[in-house]
């Protein structure tokens, strides 16, 4: 049975290349993740300093204001993200800008992301 390729991530008509000034790293982390409208369960397959993408299981709309809950190491504690914005959708996965960050959770993904990319340096 073959299995049909996904279409492109739709994306919002004034979009354009972008440079991104940090690293996204491929990972799979368990995420709860919160708005007024719903809460869900999903898992974070990529992640950089500013955003991450993820698989839920609730489809959004791009512009959703989500709050996370994510715990980044087996070993390590759960952090949240107050505040981050959908910016673009495809079916049940969704790129997610990072908005509102304390800064303990952002050394807490920097940590990570400097581990990771040490690890495998001639990932993307």
């Amino acid at each position: 049975m073959a299995i049909e390729p996904k279409s492109p991530p739709s994306r919002p008509k004034q979009a354009r290349f972008v440079f991104r000034p940090y690293r996204r790293i491929p990972i799979w982390r368990s995420l709860y993740y919160l708005s007024q409208e719903c809460v869900g369960k999903g898992v974070v397959t990529n992640l950089s300093q500013l955003g991450m993408r993820v698989q839920g299981e609730h489809q959004v709309e791009p512009g959703l204001i989500l709050a996370l809950r994510i715990t980044l190491a087996d070993d390590g504690p759960t952090v949240e993200i107050e505040q981050a914005t959908v910016r673009w959708v495809d079916g049940y996965d969704f790129g997610l800008d990072f908005v509102r960050i304390s800064p303990v959770t952002a050394k807490h993904i920097a940590h990570l992301l400097n581990r990771q990319i040490r690890i495998s340096p001639l990932s993307n």
